[in-house]
């Protein structure tokens, strides 16, 4: 009862202020490694990359940052949610262990450049672009899920967790390979083209694993 609780209360306060996703992604420990510890590494300025210095960074690429933190922040949560629940199928914990694993690494990158290049932030939310109707706040992005289908996710016992857990991951991936095409087919800086590309191969290896979920629940 206790790890319900626990897991309504996280869901709930990542959809309900969705702004400060970005916020505790990039003050958080979620990439040192376990949520909630303080990244004593992190400071208030990040020095530029040498890529950055060569390259200017766009609106695009910071839209891209911003976009995926908020991705993969929600993917750690679920992630971590199924980790918590009793008699889950070991395979689907395992993939929730690497993607929760996958997620705190690639976080760092993203937590350090949405501080480097904040410079880059437009002052409103685009009217066209990648980004176009994310909201001011990316909640509205691609593939996010609604509350209605994260609290059944929390609510759902076994096998029904695997099933809705496959299902919440395979919109959300369908939504970031959107928003990387898009963002490939500008002209982004070096840094979130390397990002990207690793998306869409990460995406393309997780599809398998989800419809191999999907596949098994009974």
């Amino acid at each position: 009862m206790r790890r319900r609780a626990v897991a309504v209360v996280a869901l709930t306060l990542a959809v309900a202020t969705a702004a400060a996703g970005i916020a505790l992604a990039v003050a958080s420990g979620i990439g040192a490694g376990a949520a909630g510890e303080a990244d004593p590494g992190m400071s208030a300025s990040v020095p530029a990359t040498s890529s950055e210095a060569a390259s200017p960074v766009t609106a695009d690429d910071y839209c891209y940052v911003e976009a995926m933190i908020y991705y993969r922040v929600k993917e750690l949560e679920l992630a971590e949610t199924l980790q918590r629940k009793d008699g889950i199928e070991a395979g689907a914990l395992g993939f929730a262990a690497g993607i929760a694993a996958r997620d705190a690494e690639d976080l760092e990158d993203l937590r350090a450049w949405y501080l480097s290049w904040a410079d880059a932030r437009p002052l409103e939310p685009p009217a066209d672009g990648p980004c176009a109707g994310h909201g001011s706040d990316h909640a509205q992005m691609p593939g996010m899920p609604s509350w209605s289908t994260l609290q059944g996710f929390v609510d759902a016992p076994h096998p029904d967790a695997e099933r809705r857990f496959a299902e919440i991951l395979r919109d959300q991936n369908a939504g970031m390979v959107a928003l990387v095409t898009l963002i490939l087919d500008g002209d982004p800086h070096p840094d979130v083209v390397e990002s990207a590309e690793r998306v869409l191969e990460q995406s393309a290896s997780d599809a398998a694993t989800i419809d191999g979920i999907l596949g098994a629940v009974p």
